[in-house]
């Protein structure tokens, strides 16, 4: 196999696949819209951006199940363990990548959490509950993977944006919101599926929202709003 970002990406998924580890994972971060271009026909809509950094959201990080070793399994695809001491949180890195595994944030805890049956810590973060409840097991170069549906991953980057301290990503995030509210808004059952997911968000984050839409992406205004 040529040593690309993507089929590098492939190895990974497929590694964690026949461990039996990627059916308790959903794939989050912009590594999503490589599969959103798979799964729908290449639009153009949808920008070809990756990064360095590959992340995972935990599905239930507290159920009692047999254990499978992550660790190990990355160890043996080239990835050294970088161990933060004052949060516990453990990240993995190899040149090309570095992944980190996620939690949606609960009410009260820590902002990291261990995962014993997936032997790992987990970042807890705030609107990671979108993902994990909106999320769909699609096909991807064979591979069965959970990720955000496109309407909620879009809701999600709208909330999450403005608090980006890095000012590239911020606009890249920005940049990647306009693309693919082009796409959702020329596919009726998108923009049904948008308004669907964000009519029973807290009024709380439906305000941010269409604050941040009316400021910023007048296709997600026209589609919440029609």
């Amino acid at each position: 196999m040529e040593n690309s970002p993507e089929n590098n990406f492939i190895e990974i998924l497929t590694q964690l696949q026949d461990a039996g580890a990627l059916r308790r994972l959903i794939l989050v971060g912009s590594w999503c819209l490589l599969v959103y271009k798979h799964v729908y026909d290449n639009a153009p809509e949808i920008p070809a951006l990756r990064t360095t950094d590959l992340d995972f959201l935990v599905r239930e990080p507290n159920v009692n199940i047999p254990k499978i070793n992550i660790p190990d399994i990355l160890e043996k695809l080239g990835f050294e363990p970088l161990n933060d001491i004052a949060s516990g949180l453990t990240k993995y890195e190899r040149e090309d990548l570095e992944i980190e595994f996620l939690v949606a944030k609960m009410r009260n805890g820590d902002s990291v959490v261990k995962v014993p049956h997936l032997t790992l810590s987990a970042q807890m973060l705030a609107y990671m509950d979108i993902a994990s409840k909106y999320s769909q097991q699609v096909s991807f170069d064979g591979i069965s993977l959970n990720v955000p549906e496109i309407s909620a991953f879009v809701l999600h980057k709208i909330l999450v944006q403005p608090l980006r301290n890095d000012e590239v990503k911020k606009e890249k995030d920005a940049a990647t919101i306009r693309s693919l509210s082009d796409l959702i808004i020329d596919r009726k059952d998108l923009a049904l599926r948008t308004k669907e997911i964000y009519s029973v968000f807290p009024q709380k984050w439906k305000n941010k929202i269409l604050s941040e839409a009316k400021s910023k992406y007048p296709n997600i205004v026209k589609i919440l709003e029609t």
